[in-house]
């Protein structure tokens, strides 16, 4: 458990150094704090898809060279969670099959800790077949009406999605359209797995809206715009492509990592 308090406490300050430090430079929109004596977040009363009592479910893959890959999770006796990927089509209780997020609701860990959190507290989930989460993520999104910025899964086998482009749009989404967003990384910690560079990293990334297109996907076919980003960095390149649809959010998410890997999450149902 030791290892996981810790990287809970590594997003925490990543969050609120970035965001509540930097959003106003980097043209990130944070809406105004509703005062209330009510015990909810102050962040929430303006979201549209991050709402209470909804848990987007997605389908995913990894390929990784020629392999497409899922990951397992065990548990030690000291708590510790280790984890190892395993073929897509292998399905058993350790297997993390799908990955879900939801939204809070209340005031949380984070923001109780730190009452300048200037985000919704989401917890992204990491489920088996039988929808039992074998890992839970607390992290944060910002919604309102200029835009919309979610942070990534960043456990085990998607620990590499802290060095890619965040699922970020500007409100209204117009074709041709283009914004950016950076991301001070720093020098790289002990725990970090994933990736290895040296001196600090700067994540400058750079979105392009791409237009209209139709996908059909397990919950549906559905009309979505389509947007590219691209996160320049010291030690290469790593890409998003995003599909957003304005009921449901980002109902695709296609990530080229910068350790060569290919992670694509799909909507399957909200539930």
């Amino acid at each position: 458990m030791a290892l996981n308090i810790f990287r809970f406490c590594l997003c925490y300050f990543t969050i609120t150094f970035s965001v509540s430090v930097l959003a106003q430079q980097q043209n990130l929109y944070v809406e105004p704090k509703l005062a209330n004596l009510k015990g909810i977040n102050p962040y929430d009363y303006d979201n549209r898809v991050f709402v209470e009592g909804k848990t987007y479910l997605y389908d995913y893959f990894i390929v990784k060279g020629k392999d497409t890959l899922r990951y397992a999770i065990t548990s030690q006796p000291d708590g510790i969670r280790n984890w190892h990927y395993v073929p897509q089509a292998q399905n058993d209780s350790t297997v993390v099959k799908y990955l879900g997020i939801s939204t809070l609701g209340k005031l949380g860990p984070i923001m109780m800790e730190n009452p300048n959190y200037k985000q919704t507290e989401i917890f992204l989930y990491h489920y088996n077949a039988d929808f039992k989460p074998l890992e839970t993520e607390l992290t944060g999104v910002i919604e309102n009406k200029v835009n919309i910025w979610l942070h990534p899964f960043r456990f085990h086998a998607l620990e590499i999605l802290q060095l890619s482009p965040f699922p970020y749009i500007k409100l209204p989404l117009k074709s041709g359209q283009t914004y950016a967003w950076n991301l001070d990384i720093g020098e790289k910690w002990p725990e970090f797995k994933a990736f290895d560079w040296t001196g600090k990293l700067m994540l400058r990334c750079k979105y392009v809206v791409q237009g209209k297109e139709t996908l059909t996907l397990p919950i549906g076919a559905l009309q979505t715009i389509k947007i590219e980003g691209v996160a320049n960095t010291s030690s290469g390149r790593s890409s998003i492509v995003l599909y957003f649809n304005k009921p449901f959010g980002f109902v695709k998410l296609v990530y080229h990592n910068l350790d060569g890997s290919n992670i694509t999450m799909t909507l399957k149902s909200v539930r």
